[in-house]
């Protein structure tokens, strides 16, 4: 390791150096030469090799400038890797099909939300093992929130394999795990997507709660003050966590047609 180039704490630098979880992510990437793929924090080109290998062609996005210059000198003159230095939560990306990558955990949040709202057939991430399971987490669950819904709004998440912590330099405190997510349409198609994600967010701020009420705080909170109960979107009496994905998306629409209804 060179002094130059040793990871750095401040941007969540833990380098993936097992090839059975690389083998294990390219296995499931399911790659063929007509993809394009996004390759997040790509470091010292472990995964970004072998993606070469198997796909058309490979967007690294990288933000530490002296990982791109390593990359740059080793495959000067590849015209089937595009390096994008900077942000990824900044940048403009361009098309991509499929997301193969062992992206920075402290912007994994960030990061998937921003990629579910892309248009790809799959990615396959490696995570913290503790986000990868919100992901994947069904109604009821303790792992079951925000991330969950938004997630699961626009495709399906499977935890394919748990990922310990020796599988990278330097390893993190964290056991990992390899999610694939598969884009598919809503099973409900929400009238607005913002407005779907504005109640998801608030109605996860109290996820406990009756799920009916905090729908009236909810309604409260955008000029519904006058609602009566009958009025209110038809609602089981169950808490927030244990509303499935399609309970919010069908509350979604019935909030836009009151929208609409009220400005006619």
């Amino acid at each position: 390791m060179y002094w130059e180039d040793r990871p750095l704490r401040r941007l969540g630098q833990n380098f993936l150096v097992d090839e059975g979880v690389r083998n294990l992510m390219l296995d499931h990437a399911e790659l063929s030469k007509s993809d394009v793929v996004l390759e997040v924090g790509p470091g010292r080109g472990f995964l970004t090799d072998a993606l070469m290998a198997r796909a058309g062609k490979v967007i690294a996005v990288e933000k530490d400038p002296r990982l791109v210059d390593t990359l740059r000198r080793k495959h000067h003159g590849n015209r089937r890797l595009r390096l994008i230095e900077g942000d990824v939560l900044k940048v403009r990306l361009p098309k991509f099909s499929k997301i193969v990558c062992s992206p920075p955990y402290y912007i994994s949040s960030r990061l998937i939300l921003l990629l579910i709202s892309r248009r790809f057939r799959r990615a396959v991430v490696t995570l913290q093992k503790e986000f990868a399971e919100r992901l994947a987490a069904r109604p009821a669950s303790p792992n079951y929130g925000r991330i969950s819904v938004m997630v699961q709004h626009r495709a399906s998440v499977e935890l394919v394999g748990v990922v310990g912590r020796n599988s990278f330099r330097p390893a993190p405190r964290v056991d990992s795990a390899v999610v694939v997510i598969e884009k598919r349409s809503p099973e409900v198609r929400v009238r607005s997507e913002l407005l779907f994600a504005d109640m998801v967010r608030f109605l996860f701020t109290q996820r406990r709660k009756k799920a009916r009420k905090v729908l009236r705080r909810y309604l409260e909170a955008h000029g519904y003050a006058d609602l009566t109960r009958e009025m209110l979107p038809s609602l089981p009496e169950i808490r927030v966590f244990q509303l499935t994905v399609a309970d919010f998306e069908h509350l979604s629409n019935e909030i836009s047609v009151m929208r609409r209804d009220r400005l006619e």
